[in-house]
């Protein structure tokens, strides 16, 4: 088990979520990933999530954020500090990265591990698809894939007049804009604002492929991983420090800069969605044919 799983039954005791960090776009990844489920996907979820009255398919998304406090090894599982250089429009994962071949991990071993989890009855499976469902989103995030400046978090701005930090402007403060948010929002608001957006996002790619085109090899998990990995910190030279670090720590963000990167938050967030589904209807189709061969075994034994 991963720090114990009587947390996850304390957690809904003693805590009561909050605001945090990003909450709002993992909900949205949560929910959008719900609308593109197999049957069998929305099955295997219903198997291993908690049933619990004050439980939706959003919680799951959160979980591990909630958890960092008590658990501190599992802080490294969020990100990646690849190295390389945004500000020099340098951006690239050459290799795997040596945190991620350590004992503390990263986010692409970590993906990796819970994939495995998930379908391992000598692990806890509803910790394992929980992660998951949180890791997805925070490896489309580009500041969770790169290591300058502690993924922007050393990188101080301002933002609709107030001082942050580049980190946290990309995974709080512009999500919020976008679904006009403030900070006085409460816990069941947050989620109906989450479940908004993702119907709005739905609606509007409902022209794009669906999951069946994606990515989807949880037998060797490495392979989508480093690709979408890849594919999120080319946009820290793209978009996150394009206008290089004068502009970024000399201007209100909430205006040009706010303006290139709602859309791209946006896209990040449908692909983590989409992703997401496509990665849990894999994991529950390999578990109906590991289970399928299994009985197959048993009637050979009786013959």
């Amino acid at each position: 088990m991963v720090c114990g799983f009587a947390i996850l039954s304390l957690w809904y005791l003693l805590c009561r979520p909050t605001l945090g960090w990003g909450d709002v776009s993992h909900r949205t990844v949560a929910y959008l990933a719900e609308q593109y489920l197999t049957e069998r996907g929305a099955e295997f979820l219903n198997k291993l999530l908690p049933q619990r009255k004050q439980f939706d398919i959003s919680d799951a998304a959160t979980w591990a954020d909630e958890i960092k406090q008590k658990c501190p090894e599992t802080k490294p599982w969020h990100y990646v500090d690849v190295t390389d250089d945004p500000l020099g429009n340098i951006c690239k994962i050459s290799s795997l990265p040596r945190e991620c071949k350590s004992g503390k991990g990263c986010i692409i071993s970590a993906i990796e591990d819970m994939t495995f989890r998930v379908n391992d009855n000598s692990f806890n499976q509803t910790e394992a698809v929980m992660f998951l469902f949180h890791f997805f989103g925070d490896l489309h995030m580009p500041l969770h894939i790169e290591g300058y400046e502690n993924g922007g978090n050393g990188v101080k701005v301002s933002f609709d007049g107030h001082e942050d930090n580049l980190h946290s402007i990309w995974d709080t403060d512009m999500p919020h804009k976008i679904n006009g948010i403030n900070h006085t929002l409460k816990h069941n608001d947050e989620k109906l604002a989450s479940l908004k957006w993702a119907k709005h996002l739905f609606q509007k790619n409902k022209h794009r492929p669906t999951t069946t085109v994606e990515c989807a090899d949880v037998t060797s998990p490495q392979t989508c991983i480093k690709l979408w990995a890849e594919e999120t910190n080319r946009l820290n030279c793209a978009v996150v420090f394009k206008r290089g670090l004068p502009y970024l720590t000399g201007v209100d963000l909430a205006g040009e800069y706010y303006d290139d990167a709602a859309p791209i938050i946006a896209e990040q967030i449908f692909k983590a969605g989409i992703r997401l589904a496509g990665w849990i209807n894999a994991l529950a189709e390999k578990r109906r044919v590991k289970a399928a061969l299994v009985v197959q075994g048993d009637r050979m034994k009786d013959l």
